[in-house]
């Protein structure tokens, strides 16, 4: 079994883990993500048409209007967010959106960022993806190595 461990900087305290779901590209949150169902809905993503719904969502960085933070609040409320965060940089507008879920609706979304390693090109979909948002340290078994 094939696990790395990259370590970063704890944003958002907690642990969780699941299935990664990787774009390699900013990912637009605003009118991007369907918060009823969790689907990516921007139709220039690789991702189009995925479900951040329990998976760990790794991307880059956000990109698009600061109504992300509502918009992922929705997703949060209609219970269809991500497990966990892991990003190369975190913006502000995505972690008020996440602390706002912690203070509303008890939804813990651990996030990390600026991993020693860049987290866009070492995970791939599919690999399960432990996040620990207090201490900074992201664990990953590849896909294909976990013992069933």
């Amino acid at each position: 079994m094939e696990t790395i461990e990259l370590r970063g900087r704890g944003l958002l305290g907690g642990v969780a883990e699941g299935p990664a779901l990787v774009c390699r590209d900013p990912v637009v949150w605003a009118h991007g993500v369907e918060p009823s169902t969790g689907l990516l809905t921007y139709m220039r993503s690789p991702v189009y048409g995925q479900c951040v719904k329990g998976r760990v969502f790794v991307y880059p960085f956000g990109k698009g209007s600061t109504t992300s933070s509502t918009w992922l609040l929705e997703t949060i409320r209609c219970g269809n967010g991500p497990a966990a965060i892991v990003n190369r940089e975190t913006e502000i507008i995505i972690a008020t959106g996440i602390v706002l879920g912690r203070a509303m609706y008890g939804c813990r979304i651990p996030v990390v960022d600026r991993l020693d390693k860049d987290p866009t090109t070492v995970i791939e979909t599919g690999d399960w993806v432990r996040v620990d948002g207090s201490s900074g340290v992201v664990t990953v078994t590849k896909e294909g190595t976990r013992s069933a």
